[in-house]
């Protein structure tokens, strides 16, 4: 049996930033990085402390998942660790016994999920250990 999960409309909209993201940045595939970045910025719109600005969680996804010069001309799609670290949010929030996912643990299931590669947090200059604990995670 099959349990269904879907997202709430905070991480609907995390999932947007990280399209529109790689719209303007020209990538084809949403990557770990992407969705990461997307979290973030919704995250620090509602006012979370400590979250980096919008210009440096940019700075990041392009440092570390790079930009390409030729306009896009069809949809983005998820990357296989995207959605698997998607995945990993959706267990993380059924284990908790939700049937929705939304920004905050899509972000922890992001960390937690070992998909975001460490070029990410390096060119963010902040660990993932120290996004953890502006989470409340360890």
């Amino acid at each position: 049996m099959s349990e269904q999960i879907s997202l709430t409309a905070d991480a609907e909209r995390a999932v947007r930033e990280a399209e529109n993201l790689c719209w303007r940045t020209n990538v084809a595939i949403i990557a770990p990085e992407h969705l990461l970045a997307g979290c973030l910025r919704v995250l620090g719109a509602v006012g979370v402390p400590g979250i980096p600005g919008v210009e440096a969680i940019e700075q990041a996804v392009v440092l570390s998942q790079g930009s390409g010069e030729t306009v896009l001309k069809q949809d983005v799609r998820f990357g296989s660790a995207a959605r698997d670290a998607l995945a990993y949010a959706g267990r993380l929030a059924l284990d908790a016994g939700r049937d929705e996912i939304d920004t905050f643990v899509l972000t922890v299931g992001l960390l937690y999920s070992g998909e975001v590669g460490p070029s990410f947090f390096a060119a963010l200059g902040i660990p993932k250990d120290a996004l953890m604990e502006l989470l409340g995670g360890e």
